[in-house]
């Protein structure tokens, strides 16, 4: 840790350069932390200026006197409360950090400070608020309703508890899947960007109001208001005449020994850490999950540079999409299946933790394996926080496939309370591309309600929004979401989803490297070119190593010449007209899952062009380590070119390879000489 000769301690937890993200922070500003002066940036989260600061430990129970730190970093659990300013209890993840704010380690409930001002302070702007539709959640289920609803001419009033509108879009440096009509192909930060461009019109006109940092944090039925907490500090109450809750889902905590200590976080966190305030989580993590999200985090940490030791699965096989798990395989993380954690060491914050194997009925078997970290990452499921649709009288019903309890709804996203829609993550955990589909249906359907659309548009465009969601949920990874939609949709409700679809293919599942995202020898030949057109071939062929039923497009979208075939379906696995291939690799930089690669097999030695994401920046003549599908180093050598061919940070890199070599290298690791 840095200190100045103010005697004011520097924060170095910081993430300085990374592949993907700039980082505009605000005005330094100095607060104190238990009396101890520290440095951070102003309107940032207190609990991120603090852990910048390498503070850990924000408050201790009151029984035992164990230590927390935050765990959810979105305002949803009570880990990071301390006292601010006098005031106990403050959400310090989502409250922003002013100019001499005073900071205090809470032990236990907390107490208020006699005399604070902020426990004085008047409160600002009316109490009581009129709203034709009230938004609560400013995520991308959230600001897609939002969207749809102003179109239509409705007055909308907007909630959110984040200090940023866009909820997990905000964190996504990964492209999204799906279709190119529909964001597939861009990177989540700047779709939430897009978003927010859109409703910037709304809101200079007073069609839309937003209120962030608030909490809708009860809903009342006999008087029909919501009461909404702001900035910790301010009540107010508002009277909506429909409503669209769109409030997310939180993290899911699994029992083991310590895991309550300061560096077992939440996934979401860690990206609320390190993408959107830049500030390294840790430098050696364990994640638990090999889900999307726990496969999409462990990419994330490696971009940001910290190092992911290991990755543990208690199901035999990742559950998140396969090249997903390909691309941290291939950068050398292990995914160990049938394992999970079984305790974590350490006094006052995580040292390591105890891993072990488990066997079908996932009982604990073999040898303990200690492994050396600082974080334990947990991206072991989301549950919905439907605690407004309890309150609202909504029926209920208990999903497992979709998180846990929901609330029944019709087509329309309507749910028992004619006052209530729902849409996103909180009507069943998916993917953020069908949340804002959801989140259309939602302000399409009470654009309706209000009377602003006619029978014939709305039925049409209820359609069209329908027939995209069924697509998108065909593939052979939303089997369990299609499995849960059949419990949800009252009785007697239309039902314009379908339950049919893929599963995942049993004999694959039955090969080990397949299931930890490594393609197997036998595989490996379906993905080859035809030879003798290979070598013939100045420029080279595609190779799409994507055996997986998803949905996702942007390789025959981004695909110049047609040699990538349209799909049939948005599932299908992409298909290749070779004689078309020219060899150009723009699929190597469109593709999300970074799947694709040309290799040019035409001369004495073979290029080969792989797509690349990670620090230090790719330059003509930097030497690289060439890694295969396991992260093994299989050979050395150079760039002799670098592309970027969309702008968007993913380079294609070129490098000179034997070319026995050009089926097993699939990534590389630039060699850092600074």
């Amino acid at each position: 840790m840095e200190r100045c000769n103010d005697g004011v301690r520097k924060a170095m937890y910081v993430i300085r350069d990374h592949p993907i993200l700039q980082f505009s922070r605000g005005r330094r500003v100095i607060f104190y932390h238990d009396g101890r002066p520290l440095e951070w940036y102003e309107n940032e989260p207190i609990a991120v200026a603090l852990y910048a600061n390498n503070v850990k430990v924000l408050s201790y129970t009151k029984k035992y006197h164990r230590p927390r730190g935050f765990f959810c970093a979105i305002g949803k659990c009570s880990s990071c409360f301390m006292k601010v300013d006098g005031l106990p209890n403050v959400r310090t993840c989502i409250t922003p950090l002013k100019e001499g704010m005073r900071i205090e380690t809470q032990h236990g409930l907390g107490s208020f400070t006699e005399g604070s001002p902020l426990v004085l302070e008047e409160p600002q702007g009316p109490s009581d608020l009129e709203a034709e539709v009230l938004i609560i959640g400013g995520g991308p289920a959230g600001l897609s309703a939002c969207l749809e609803a102003l179109r239509w001419g409705c007055k909308v009033t907007l909630v959110d508890e984040s200090l940023r509108l866009g909820g997990q879009l905000i964190k996504q440096t990964h492209k999204f899947f799906g279709s190119s009509t529909d964001f597939a192909g861009v990177r989540g930060i700047k779709i939430a960007e897009i978003l927010q461009e859109q409703l910037s019109p709304y809101i200079e006109s007073g069609q839309l109001t937003v209120f962030s940092n608030t909490s809708a944090v009860a809903y009342y039925p006999r008087e029909n208001v919501v009461l909404c907490e702001q900035s910790e500090k301010r009540l107010f109450m508002i009277e909506p005449e429909t409503i669209i809750v769109s409030t997310g889902a939180m993290e899911k905590l699994i029992p083991f020994v310590n895991n309550d200590l300061p560096g077992v976080y939440g996934a979401g966190a860690v990206q609320t850490l390190m993408n959107v305030y830049g500030v390294l989580p840790g430098k050696k993590v364990l994640m638990v999950g090999a889900g999307n999200i726990g496969l999409i985090v462990s990419y994330q940490l490696l971009q940001a540079g910290a190092e992911v030791v290991a990755i543990v699965e208690l199901a035999p096989s990742v559950g998140g999409y396969w090249v997903h798990a390909a691309k941290v395989r291939r950068l050398g993380v292990p995914i160990l299946l049938r394992h999970t954690v079984k305790k974590v060491v350490g006094e006052s914050h995580v040292e390591g933790a105890v891993i072990q194997q488990v066997d079908e009925k996932g009982e604990l078997i073999g040898e303990e394996r200690f492994i050396d970290c600082d974080t334990v990452c947990l991206a072991v499921g989301l549950s919905p926080t439907v605690e407004l649709f309890w309150q609202a009288g909504c029926e209920m019903v208990y999903a497992g496939d979709l998180g846990g309890f929901v609330p029944k709804r019709d087509h329309t996203l309507r749910t028992s309370n004619p006052r209530f829609w729902v849409a996103g993550d909180v009507a069943g955990i998916e993917e953020a591309t069908t949340a804002m589909l959801e989140g259309s249906i939602a302000g399409l359907s009470v654009s309706r309600a209000l009377n602003r659309v006619d029978e014939s548009s709305f039925e049409s465009r209820l359609e069209g929004y329908w027939n995209k969601l069924n697509e998108l949920r065909m593939g052979e990874t939303s089997y369990r979401v299609r499995r849960g939609l059949s419990q949800v949709f009252m009785e007697g409700s239309l039902r314009p989803f379908q339950l049919v679809g893929d599963s995942p293919l049993e004999d694959r599942l039955k090969d080990e490297q397949f299931r930890s995202g490594v393609l197997s020898e036998n595989m490996v030949e379906t993905v080859t070119p035809p030879v003798e057109l290979w070598k013939k071939k100045k420029n080279g062929l595609v190779i799409i190593e994507c055996p997986q039923k998803i949905p996702c497009d942007p390789c025959h979208a981004n695909c110049p010449t047609g040699a990538i075939l349209p799909f049939e379906n948005i599932n299908d696995v992409p298909r290749i007209d070779y004689s078309k291939c020219t060899g150009c690799a723009m699929c190597v930089a469109a593709c999300p899952g970074l799947a694709c690669f040309v290799a040019d097999i035409s001369g004495e030695q073979a290029i080969l062009k792989l797509p690349y994401e990670m620090l230090p920046k790719p330059q003509v003549g930097n030497e690289v380590v060439c890694l295969d599908r396991c992260g093994k180093e299989v050979a050395r050598t150079k760039i002799v070119k670098v592309q970027e061919p969309r702008k968007d940070k993913t380079y294609v890199v070129h490098v000179v390879v034997p070319k026995d070599l050009v089926m097993h290298v699939r990534a590389v690791r630039v060699i850092d000489r600074g």
